[in-house]
């Protein structure tokens, strides 16, 4: 049994969380409370999963919002490959040229570049932290307690830059990445995330490789802002765009 999504007809389109909660309300499977992470993470594809009938009755209750949608088999969606990561990126006339961290170069046409995206997103990594511990709670009898520093393993927020290039031959998805624990070499200058400047100026020369449409929302911004609350929502912007771009690619 196939499974179905909705799909925006425009990444321009927005819905406040109280419309989007009225319009679940006509489908059982979407839950009221995923509204608030739905509505967060909407940057291309509402939701997935659905079966047909559940797709078309969420998508009337969604246009009698002003909210129109596409119904799509979420088999038609395509999926992301696996990146291979790279360091370094310089533009040529007609090629871009990667580095990965081993030094290894690439040398890819431009004409065989399909989508460029990228921008800034919050990124949730595990961390090493160290914690003072005391072992007061399981003998709570004793007058002095021993205290101890202890590593844990804890989830963190952070920004990052992501920025991935589609190719139509392999490999396909080379990505790149700035954040506290990575930089970015572009045109052999170090960019670091307190490098405002920098990163501008390096996302106004990526978004001229393409037309508009094959270019990513958060590429084309004239800020240094969290503009994905989420990894999640960044690649499901990209799937989109594939999605729309499937018969030209």
């Amino acid at each position: 049994m196939s499974n179905f999504s909705l799909l925006q007809t425009s990444l321009d389109q927005t819905i406040d969380r109280k419309t989007l909660e009225e319009a679940s309300a006509a489908v059982p499977s979407v839950v009221r409370a995923d509204c608030a992470f739905i509505q967060r993470d909407l940057f291309g594809i509402v939701v997935s999963g659905l079966s047909f009938e559940d797709a078309k009755v969420f998508q009337l209750a969604l246009k009698r919002r002003g909210f129109e949608t596409e119904v799509v088999a979420d088999r038609d969606i395509p999926a992301l490959p696996e990146p291979f990561t790279i360091q370094r990126v310089a533009l040529k006339e007609d090629a871009l040229v990667f580095t990965d961290t081993m030094g290894r170069e690439q040398s890819r046409a431009l004409q065989d570049l399909v989508l460029v995206t990228g921008g800034f997103i919050t990124q949730s990594r595990l961390k090493s932290v160290l914690v003072m511990e005391s072992n007061s709670p399981e003998r709570p009898y004793e007058l002095h307690h021993v205290a101890r520093l202890e590593q844990r393993q804890r989830f963190q927020e952070g920004p990052e830059f992501r920025l991935d290039f589609f190719f139509r031959t392999a490999p396909v998805r080379l990505r790149a990445s700035v954040s506290a624990e990575s930089i970015l070499f572009f045109h052999e200058r170090p960019i670091r995330l307190r490098d405002t400047a920098l990163l501008l100026g390096a996302m106004m020369d990526l978004q001229e490789l393409l037309p508009a449409e094959r270019v990513g929302e958060g590429l084309k911004r004239g800020d240094t802002q969290i503009y994905y609350p989420s990894l999640h929502s960044y690649e499901e912007e990209i799937r989109w765009h594939f999605y729309r771009l499937k018969p030209s690619v």
